[in-house]
C-alpha cells in the first residue's frame, strides 16, 4: 500500500481512502520534512497553511501533491514540475461558499444603511469560479454588475448579457460595492499583488462598499486602513496580509472581519475532499471510497433560491453561516495584548471551524 498524509483539518479524506492506503494526518503548519520522511510518504495532501517549497518536498519520497483548496499561491508549480512530482488542486470548490459571504456581506450593509441593492452597482474584480456566482447572485438580487478582468478579455472571452465590462479605474469610481476574487500572482501581465492600493482606493466614491476575500497582499492594508480610519470608504475583510499575524487596528475599522473563513462552509471543503480523492484515484489508478464524501455532500441543508426576497435570503445565511458570530468572536480575539496568541486564535478559529452549511443557490 502507498503512504498519503493529510492534513486533518480536511473532513472524511482519510476515511475514503483507507481502503486502499496507509493513511496518517497532521496540522497543517506541523507538516515538514521530517514527517514526510518518517511516514515514508508517497502522497501528500495539504491546504493552504502548509508550504509546498524545496525545504519541505526535496529528498523526500512524495511523488504526487495536492490540495483541497482552490488557491495555489502556497504551491511552488515550478518545483513539482521540476522534480517529475504530480500536483493536484480543488478550483472552485469553495466558490458558492465565498459567494454566500459575498451575498451576505452585501444584504448586511444594505440594511444597516438602509440602501436598495436594485439601486446599487456591483464591481466584480476577477471573473472566475468565484466571480461568476457572486455576478449571477447579484443579478438575482437586482444589481447593476459590473466586471474586470483582463486576462479573460484579452482572450476575447464572452461574458453574460447582464454584465458590463469596465477598466479598473472605471469600476472603482463608478461602483458602490466592489469585491474581488483573483488569485495572488506577482508575475506576468497582470501580477495581481498590491492590485488595490492608494490610487484604486482614492478613486473609490465616498460611501463605497469593499469585500476583500481574495488574498491579503491583494489590497494595500495601510492604504485602505487609512480610508476606512477616515470613514472615505467601509470594507469587509476575510483575509489578512500576514496571517495569522492580523493588524488588530484594520479589524477594529471593518463593518465585518473574519478570520479567513468565507470559503469555509463545510460543503466546500467536502468538494475540496472529493477532487482529492479523484485526483488520488487517477494517478494511483484505484478505486476509493469517495461515496462517504458524495453521500456527506448531498445531506445539506434544505437550499433557497438567490431569486428570493433579500430579507429571507438574509434570513437562511444567518441560520446556517452564522457569519455575525464569526466576526464577534473574531474581534474579541483582537483585544488581546499578545500578538502570539492573537495569531493562536486565528489559527485555532479556522482548524475548529464549526460545520456550517451552504443554504443558497441559482
Amino acid at each position: 500500500m502507498i503512504n498519503i498524509l493529510v492534513d486533518e483539518n480536511i473532513p472524511l479524506l482519510k476515511d475514503a481512502l483507507r481502503n486502499v492506503s496507509n493513511v496518517s494526518t497532521a496540522a497543517g503548519r506541523e507538516i515538514d520534512r521530517e514527517i514526510l520522511i518518517e511516514r515514508n510518504t508517497d502522497a501528500l495532501i495539504v491546504r493552504s497553511l502548509t508550504k509546498i517549497n524545496a525545504e519541505l518536498i526535496l529528498n523526500t519520497n512524495v511523488k504526487f501533491v495536492g490540495t483541497s483548496t482552490s488557491g495555489i499561491d502556497h504551491v511552488d508549480l515550478n518545483l513539482l514540475k521540476a522534480n517529475d512530482i504530480a500536483f493536484a488542486y480543488a478550483p472552485g470548490s469553495n466558490a458558492n461558499s465565498v459567494a454566500e459571504y459575498v451575498v451576505y456581506s452585501m444584504l448586511m450593509w444594505s440594511k444597516a444603511n438602509t440602501l436598495d441593492l436594485k439601486q446599487s452597482t456591483l464591481g466584480i474584480v476577477g471573473y472566475g469560479n468565484i466571480g461568476k456566482i457572486v455576478a449571477a447572485y447579484a443579478n438575482a438580487l437586482g444589481l447593476t454588475v459590473y466586471v474586470n478582468d483582463p486576462p479573460l478579455r484579452d482572450a476575447s472571452y464572452d461574458f453574460p448579457s447582464y454584465v458590463e465590462y469596465k477598466s479598473l479605474d472605471e469600476l472603482c469610481h463608478n461602483s458602490d460595492i466592489i469585491t474581488n476574487h483573483v488569485p495572488l500572482t506577482t508575475s506576468g501581465d497582470y501580477p495581481t499583488k498590491g492590485l488595490f492600493g492608494e490610487e484604486q482606493f482614492a478613486a473609490m466614491n465616498e460611501g463605497t462598499f469593499f469585500i476583500h476575500t481574495s488574498r491579503g497582499f491583494v489590497a494595500e492594508e495601510k492604504s485602505l486602513l487609512d480610508k476606512l480610519a477616515h470613514r472615505k470608504i467601509a470594507a469587509t475583510v476575510d483575509v489578512w496580509e500576514n496571517e495569522p499575524k492580523v493588524n488588530p487596528a484594520l479589524v477594529k475599522y471593518c463593518f465585518l472581519a473574519t478570520p479567513h473563513i468565507a470559503g469555509y462552509a463545510f460543503d466546500g471543503k467536502l468538494k475540496g475532499a472529493l477532487m482529492m480523492s479523484e485526483a488520488i484515484e487517477q494517478f494511483f489508478d484505484f478505486e476509493t471510497d469517495k461515496h462517504i464524501i458524495i453521500d456527506e455532500l448531498n445531506s445539506g441543508v434544505e437550499k433557497i433560491s438567490a431569486a428570493s426576497e433579500p430579507r429571507i435570503i438574509l434570513n437562511h445565511l444567518e441560520q446556517n453561516r452564522k457569519l455575525r458570530e464569526d466576526y464577534l468572536a473574531f474581534l474579541t480575539s483582537m483585544l488581546e495584548e499578545d500578538e502570539k496568541i492573537r495569531g493562536a486564535e486565528f489559527d485555532r478559529m479556522r482548524k475548529e471551524y464549526p460545520h456550517r452549511r451552504e443554504c443558497l443557490f441559482l
